[in-house]
């Protein structure tokens, strides 16, 4: 856990993140001669504080703000002998606007420096990254073809070291010939291997998800489909959780698998987590024991391991239906189905039924139409055709923008695993270059799903939040690190800076523009003008709070 604690972690982010606005502002106000009155962190009454020379820097009794107060910055007052008089000496707005840009746009501009600071230095300081481990190869692709098997990890590709999977995805997409040549560490052993380009539907590019590899794997959450399979008689059911067989702990399906198969006895030990218990449950000690005379009628899904034991990965079951009405509930499957075939074709990781549900649309958008597909699955030892037409439906993506795609309506049982996080610490260039890519490439993404927004192409409810949402994800972040909650408060700066410079009357960027139209024009825009524009401002940004608060509190009801 973070050492500040879950319940301040978020206190602390957000008064960075105003901290560093507000000092951008403050700064450069400073330095264009403007007298600055109060700089704030926090808002609402004084708590404590110190005064030197014009300013009072205090510290306010509610964290959630801050703000820098400059004499004369009241754009609407017209006159007066005070220290606020905008046409006294040293006021904000007796500056010329070149000036007074400078200073409004120097607070986004801190907030979006800000990430170039903590993932520069993240990337120093070895910011954990998952490890080069092989979760699942895929069939069909180049590396099947190659001989990459699950739990290879990866040492070097082209002669290039790779400690973790961004090291492997980079030395990939650098690989220039007809074959991708690299070194596995397979069970402390080095393996030469060459894996094919362009073998398989896996992509034209040469990302390693185009030649059929992936990181992840099925966690050890068990499938039994035959109570009269060893699992089933051993008192194992779908659901349960392996933490660990012949007296060695697991976290995967692959380990599951190797220390299984290895197995020499007629018996094996075995710990169990019960379904629906929570990580810190009681676990269960049973044991597997051969049965020569169970002889079950295996397909092409089922492989060697659920061949002797009965056991398979409950990430091919059926683990849920969705809300609001699914295909394949309605035409019979049941939770707890084991997913062995789609059309004749071998279910082997939930990847094949994804690609099994995508071909059988045409079409694009609403528009798109699906043909019926049979589903067999095995249900208490029976093997069961299910004949089900997918339904098409508009749901989002990860990143909140609409899309129309057909599904059966399933969730898998079980859950992914990623690889163990191994520190990679990168020389201060390196570290400063890709970090700038990185606030590069988060930047263009925060825009491009601002601009969704305002053409109603992504969804307000999966893509905005505000301090709930802000606060949920602190504490989720402090509870996993230093590395991550410093990675949040580098993502939400941008976010910030950004969301500042939108031409919003009462925001940063809207002052801008007002700036800008009083620089071409020579004179300040009208008052009235002014005057309205700040009032729509505030309307809207209080509509927008209180859409944001009712999103923030209906994702704390979900979960």
């Amino acid at each position: 856990m973070f050492a500040v604690g879950t319940n301040l972690a978020p206190v602390v982010l957000i008064a960075v993140l105003i901290t560093i606005h507000e000092f951008g502002h403050f700064i450069v106000a400073k330095a264009c001669g403007v007298r600055v009155r109060v700089f704030s962190i926090g808002i609402g009454g004084r708590m404590v504080g110190f005064k030197y020379g014009d300013t009072d820097y205090r510290i306010s009794w509610f964290p959630f703000g801050g703000y820098v107060r400059m004499a004369g910055a009241d754009p609407f007052m017209e006159g007066g002998a005070d220290e606020d008089d905008p046409r006294a000496e040293g006021a904000f707005m007796a500056q010329p606007a070149w000036k007074r840009l400078l200073i409004v746009f120097a607070g986004p501009a801190m907030n979006l420096a800000l990430p170039f600071v903590v993932f520069t230095t993240l990337k120093m300081a070895g910011e954990p990254q998952p490890r080069a481990d092989v979760g699942a190869v895929y069939a069909g692709g180049g590396a099947e073809a190659g001989g990459l098997l699950p739990e290879d990890r990866i040492v070097s590709v082209e002669g290039s070291p790779t400690l973790t999977w961004a090291d492997l995805s980079e030395a990939f997409a650098s690989s220039t010939g007809d074959t991708v040549d690299l070194v596995v560490d397979r069970g402390g052993q080095q393996v030469a291997l060459a894996l094919p380009v362009g073998k398989g539907d896996y992509g034209d590019s040469r990302e390693p998800g185009d030649f059929g590899i992936t990181s992840i794997a099925p966690d050890a959450t068990v499938a039994v489909d035959d109570p009269a399979s060893p699992a089933g008689k051993a008192g194992l059911h779908t659901g349960d959780l392996l933490v660990s067989v012949a007296g060695q702990p697991v976290r995967n399906w692959n380990e599951v698998r190797r220390i299984l198969v290895e197995a020499t006895g007629s018996e094996v030990p075995i710990t169990v987590r019960r379904a629906a218990t929570d990580e810190d449950g009681p676990t269960v000690d049973l044991s597997l024991r051969r049965n020569p005379a169970w002889a079950p009628v295996a397909t092409p899904a089922d492989d060697e391991l659920w061949q002797t034991w009965g056991l398979a990965s409950a990430m091919v079951t059926v683990g849920k239906f969705v809300d609001g009405g699914s295909a394949a509930q309605d035409a019979g499957v049941k939770e707890g189905d084991r997913i062995l075939m789609i059309d004749a074709q071998p279910i082997r990781v939930w990847r094949d039924v994804v690609l099994a549900v995508v071909a059988t649309a045409t079409g694009e958008g609403s528009k798109q139409t699906t043909r019926e597909m049979l589903v067999t699955v095995r249900r208490a030892g029976q093997v069961r055709e299910i004949a089900v037409t997918p339904k098409v439906i508009e749901d989002t993506d990860e990143f909140g923008t609409y899309r129309w795609r057909p599904l059966l309506g399933i969730s898998y049982g079980g859950t992914n695993v990623a690889p163990p996080l191994i520190p990679r610490p990168y020389p201060f260039p390196e570290a400063l270059a890709r970090a700038s890519d990185e606030v590069v490439l988060v930047s263009g993404m925060i825009v491009e799903t601002l601009g969704k927004l305002t053409t109603g192409e992504a969804a307000p409810q999966d893509t905005l939040g505000g301090p709930v949402e802000m606060i949920r994800q602190a504490k989720a972040a402090a509870e996993r690190g230093i590395f991550d909650w410093a990675r949040l408060l580098g993502l939400f700066s941008i976010s910030l800076g950004i969301i500042n410079l939108l031409p919003i009357p009462v925001l940063d960027g809207g002052q801008i523009v007002m700036y800008v139209a009083e620089w071409v024009r020579g004179r300040p825009l009208p008052l009235v003008l002014r005057e309205r524009a700040q009032q729509a401002g505030v309307i809207f940004l209080v509509l927008l709070m209180l859409f944001v608060l009712v999103f923030d509190i209906h994702r704390a009801a979900v979960g």
